[in-house]
This record gives C-alpha cells, sequence and structure tokens, in this order.
C-alpha cells in the first residue's frame, strides 16, 4: 500500500525555516494538490519527499517504509519537472528508458516498458523523434512517460503545467485525470494555479510560510475555509472582504453595521458566545452572490470592467478604500465612475471571520 505519512517535517535553510513542522497523510492511490503563494514551501515539501532536499526534522513514511534519510533512487517515487528535463541529444524512446537502463534492467524488460508507457500517453508515433521536435505538450507527456516506466509508489509532480498556454493547460489537466484513473498511483502535486488544484485534487492542501493552513476536499475549502487566508486564496474571482461591525444579535440573526454605517441584515446561526453585539468581524462573500438594489446596505464605485463575453466582473472602490468585485452574467451597462448599491443574493453562502482572521463557525 502507497500511503504516505508525513510527520512534524521541518526544512531549515540557515536561519530560515522553510517548512515549519508538515503533517499529513495521504491515503493509497490518493490525488493531493498542494497549494500556496510563491514561497510558502511547496516545492520545498516536495523536493524533500523526492529526497533531493535533506529535512531537518521529522519523518517521512512510504507505505509503512521510512525513507526520510534514503537516497532518491531508493526511495520508490518518480518526480516530473516544470522544466520537463528531458535529454536533448536522446529520443523519446531513449528518454523514457533512461532509468530503467540505469538499473541495468533487461533490454526486453525496457521495451516493454517503454512501449506501454507510449501507448498510455499516446506518443507511439513520437518514439523516434528527440526533444526539439516536439511540442510543450508532446515533451510533457514524455517527461511524464519517464516517471511511468519506474512503477513507482508515488507521483511527485512540480508544477507540471505552468510552461503551456492556457488552451494547452486545460487539455492536459484531462490527460492528468485520465492518467490517474487508469494508473491510480498515489499523486503529490504541487501548483499556484486554484483551478488546476480545484480541478485535479481528491484534496487540497493549502500552505502558507511553511505551514500549513487548512486541508480538504475543493467544495470543503471552498464552501467552509478555515480563516480568511484560505477564503481569498480559494475561488476565482478572489472573495470579497467587508468590515462589519455587530449591531445586534436575536437567535441566529445578526444586524450587522457596514463601513457607511448602512445596517445588513444577515442569516447566521451560530453559538451564542461566538458573536457578540460590539464585535468587529470581516463579512466574507463571493463576487456572484451580490445584488444591485436601490436601497443595499453594500456600496461601491465603478472603477474599472473586465468585459470576458459571457461574464463581466466589475471592480469597484469600496468606501473603506479597498476593492469590491462583482461578477454578473454579459455585459454590464454600468460606466466607470457610477455608484452601485447591493444586496445579498438569497441563495449567498455568507462567511465571518474574528479579528484573528478565524473562520466563525456556522451552526447547522
Amino acid at each position: 500500500m502507497a500511503t504516505i505519512r508525513i510527520a512534524g517535517l521541518h526544512k531549515n535553510i540557515g536561519d530560515n525555516a522553510i517548512l515549519s513542522g508538515i503533517d499529513l497523510d495521504i491515503a493509497d492511490g490518493e490525488y493531493v494538490v498542494v497549494v500556496g503563494p510563491s514561497g510558502c514551501g511547496k516545492s520545498t515539501l516536495l523536493r524533500t519527499v523526492a529526497g533531493l532536499e535533506e529535512a531537518s526534522d521529522g519523518t517521512i513514511l512510504l507505505g509503512g517504509r521510512d525513507i526520510t534519510h534514503l537516497s532518491p533512487a531508493d526511495r520508490g517515487v518518480a518526480m516530473v519537472f516544470q522544466s520537463y528535463a528531458l535529454y536533448p541529444n536522446m529520443t523519446v524512446r531513449e528518454n523514457l528508458g533512461f532509468a530503467l537502463r540505469m538499473a541495468k534492467r533487461p533490454a526486453e524488460e525496457i521495451a516493454e516498458a517503454v512501449e506501454k508507457a507510449a501507448a498510455i500517453l499516446g506518443i507511439s508515433h513520437l518514439i523516434d523523434r528527440k526533444p526539439a521536435a516536439l511540442s510543450g505538450g508532446q515533451r510533457q507527456r514524455v517527461a511524464i512517460g519517464r516517471a511511468i516506466v519506474r512503477q513507482p509508489d508515488l507521483f511527485l509532480f512540480d508544477e507540471p503545467l505552468s510552461n503551456l498556454d492556457t488552451e494547452l493547460r486545460v487539455k492536459m489537466r484531462h490527460e492528468f485525470l485520465r492518467l490517474h484513473k487508469t494508473l491510480k498511483t498515489t499523486t503529490l502535486y504541487v501548483t499556484h494555479d486554484q483551478t488546476e488544484a480545484m480541478t485535479l485534487a481528491d484534496r487540497i492542501v493549502v500552505l502558507r510560510s511553511g505551514q500549513i493552513e487548512q486541508i480538504g476536499t475543493p467544495y470543503e475549502l471552498y464552501q467552509r475555509p478555515a480563516n480568511q487566508f484560505v477564503a481569498g486564496f480559494i475561488g476565482s474571482p478572489q472573495m470579497n472582504f467587508l468590515a462589519a461591525e455587530v449591531e445586534t444579535v436575536t437567535e441566529g440573526n445578526l444586524v450587522l453595521r457596514m463601513p457607511q454605517d448602512d445596517l445588513l441584515a444577515i442569516s447566521f446561526k451560530t453559538r451564542p458566545e461566538a458573536v457578540q453585539a460590539g464585535d468587529s468581524l470581516v463579512l466574507g462573500v463571493r463576487p456572484d452572490d451580490l445584488v444591485p438594489t436601490d436601497s443595499g446596505a453594500l456600496t461601491g464605485i465603478v472603477d474599472f470592467i473586465e468585459r470576458m463575453g459571457g461574464q463581466s466582473l466589475v471592480h469597484l472602490e469600496a468606501p473603506n478604500g479597498g476593492e469590491l468585485l462583482w461578477q454578473i452574467q454579459g455585459d454590464a451597462p454600468q460606466s466607470p465612475g457610477a455608484t452601485i448599491r447591493f444586496d445579498l443574493a438569497k441563495s449567498s453562502i455568507l462567511h465571518l471571520f474574528d479579528e484573528t482572521g478565524m473562520r466563525v463557525e456556522r451552526e447547522i
């Protein structure tokens, strides 16, 4: 069983803590994606699991076997890099079989493994070409094929689609899903693209400054973010955050005083001690949950409009000097400088965060 258990993992470079106590369990065959802003430690985590970086502390178990201090070749993992890392002087066939040749495997076994990997990835017709004669997507398939032939217990992917254009990235996401369905190999995948993460992952790990902020399914992270950071990172366009003060609390009904002293009544059932009158909170609202009205409690002045064919994203200046995003279907009729008042859609799922940025739990 290719389960992974990462416990108390630290990675320091000099006095800088890159990873600070990572705890993560991954089930056999699970597809886990790690996301987070640049510099949060995503690639360092992957490289430490691969053995390309040495852990400062903690343990890494793969299938119950302690691989923390093993060499990369002895770990049973295969890593696909952002840069593909193909040998330019070798054909596709030679690139695919390189690791097996280095392991001195029989020629017949190598040929069979190479042909099988090429067939799975649909690159059999490219087998005698060199990387210079391949497109970006084809090179990526070869890089993946080189990992497949090793039959690893764990696949590691380090932002493998970031060098591809938008159309090809979408196509390759589908290829990754198809490949995982076929091989069912445990996978740890790193990306900065949250759309990629939401599309591919069984579970997502949100990393910030070397620490895990939240682990959950794409749905869980979108609907129940643990804190304001996760709420702002997951979802495109980004969630709106509005400062508010609690005016009154009555059996699950809150009245919030917004920046322009407008009062907003919302239904939000929580523990009685969780929210009190006078508390300062942050209200989180998705851009597609805003509804323009003549007397709404939320106000913004149109700054500019992104028209994207079937949708428009309106950027507004909020009363507190921040930005308010409003997403609508079709074209936006407003012009820059127009003032718009909003209410909340009846179907909207609202989020409240306390002064520390932690989620105020809603009782179902």
